[in-house]
């Protein structure tokens, strides 16, 4: 009786080998030929196992694959759809991006099925994914767009703290930034403890760098008995500030050497917290052994009287301050109402502000540190506008060329020559010249403060640590 299934044709193939040989190659195909089996869920014999083989080397190495197999790998530009354009957004740090595709190519290479997300969760601006095998269950990861810090914390939760604390980006901005982007939020108590964790950080850094900033500025004077430095103080709101900062930098390197937090709680009065600042500025400075050769300032008249009353130290005021009054000043008398001409004002100073500014900066740096010198060019400034050259410098383009003509109206008026004089003798540089015969300027102490309004808005109250660090 012939049997209903015909057997089906088969071929012999020849391996050359001996008994040892032939026992690996027959070991090696049944290992495949059970994993063959479990995934397709039916029995397979040697000839399934060695298509299955040589597929497989072919699909790897093969260098002209065919258009069809090309046609599988799918496109690296990716439109979005209207439907799609909530979806979730996150941050990935390098080492994550290399990580997953390593997980897949691994995966692809051991199992061959394909790894579908099964759940999604944002951490932070982290996501953290479950991976699991389409074919088989028990093939699960789990993968974060974060590698982890020694302390188990997200490594991108913590940048972006860090960017956050370091842009003068207020918790408010942030979080609504954050929630509007669909990038994620990391909640208030996590940005509070790393607040608490970081200050630490911010004031070590503060630390090394005022020091490096010290030794820096002692080693910029051939002589070592002392620094020259330039201070200010900057309130952290417009009107009866509750925290004041008072800097102070480096003539020589321009860089901080010391920065002061004075609040109410020290002082009640806003007024008095730059001379208090002032004062721990100077107590800083003794602990360490150094000594102020030359303190300039913005002329705050309790500084003043704190300075002068140490003998060791020069006091000195900003020139341009100063110069920025003149010149305010002049104006005010070079122009008006039609009827109050010759009496409150002249026609005659029009032309005076600037060319007199430009002669009070040239008479500090020239006036060899001699404040008669000083208080003597400033008052030559009326003779030289009346076209009287006598007490003129011997340098002056007055002096020196025989057919000079003046280049600005020429004072004739008695009502003008008095009003001019009454200014000039009138500023601060002509009644206390001593405070300016450096000619010292403090717009590197007025840079720091508005990049300060970078990171403390004065229309906003800090607590005390946001402010301080």
């Amino acid at each position: 009786m012939e049997s209903s299934k015909k057997r089906p044709p088969n071929f012999r193939l020849e391996i050359p080998g001996d008994e040892e040989f032939k026992t690996t190659i027959q070991g090696k195909l049944q290992e495949v030929k059970m994993f063959l089996t479990t995934k397709r869920n039916r029995p397979v014999n040697n000839a399934v196992v060695i298509e299955e083989l040589l597929d497989y080397w072919i699909k790897g190495h093969s260098q002209n694959q065919p258009e069809e197999l090309n046609q599988t790998f799918p496109s690296t530009y990716l439109q979005v759809r209207k439907k799609d354009v909530n979806q979730k957004l996150f941050v990935c740090a390098e080492s994550s991006l290399l990580n997953i595709c390593e997980l897949c190519d691994a995966h692809t290479k051991n199992c061959g099925g394909k790894l579908n997300f099964i759940k999604k969760t944002m951490k932070g601006h982290v996501l953290s994914l479950r991976l699991q095998c389409s074919q088989e269950k028990m093939h699960s990861y789990s993968w974060s767009s974060s590698p982890y810090l020694p302390n188990d914390e997200y490594l991108v939760n913590h940048r972006i703290c860090h960017g956050l604390m370091c842009s003068g980006m207020l918790p408010s901005h942030y979080t609504r930034f954050s929630n509007g982007s669909g990038l994620g939020c990391i909640n208030w108590a996590r940005r509070k403890q790393f607040f608490e964790e970081y200050k630490n950080s911010v004031e070590t850094e503060y630390k090394n760098s005022i020091q490096d900033a010290l030794y820096e500025e002692i080693g910029s004077y051939e002589d070592l008995d002392g620094i020259n430095i330039l201070s200010d103080a900057r309130h952290g709101w417009r009107k009866n500030a509750k925290d004041t900062s008072v800097v102070a930098i480096g003539d020589q390197s321009h860089k901080v050497l010391d920065c002061i937090h004075v609040t109410k709680q020290q002082d009640p009065v806003s007024q008095r917290h730059e001379k208090y600042g002032t004062e721990l500025i100077y107590e800083n400075f003794a602990s360490k052994d150094v000594t102020i050769k030359i303190h300039s300032h913005d002329r705050n008249l309790s500084i003043n009287k704190l300075i002068k009353d140490k003998e060791e130290t020069i006091n000195q005021n900003d020139l341009w301050h100063a110069v920025k009054t003149i010149k305010k000043s002049i104006k005010n008398i070079s122009s008006g109402s039609k009827k109050s001409e010759g009496v409150t004002w002249s026609e005659q100073l029009v032309d005076k502000a600037e060319p007199i500014a430009t002669h009070i900066h040239w008479a500090v740096r020239h006036c060899e540190k001699d404040p008669k010198k000083l208080q003597e060019f400033i008052g030559n400034i009326i003779p030289h506008y009346e076209n009287c050259h006598e007490k003129c410098h011997h340098q002056s383009r007055c002096k020196q060329d025989k057919n000079y003509e003046p280049s600005r109206v020429v004072l004739t008026s008695k009502i003008a020559k008095k009003l001019l004089e009454n200014a000039l003798k009138g500023s601060v540089i002509f009644k206390h010249p001593e405070d300016y015969i450096l000619g010292k300027d403090t717009f590197y102490v007025e840079s720091f403060n508005n990049v300060m309004n970078i990171f403390q808005d004065k229309r906003i109250v800090f607590g005390d640590d946001q402010y301080y660090m």
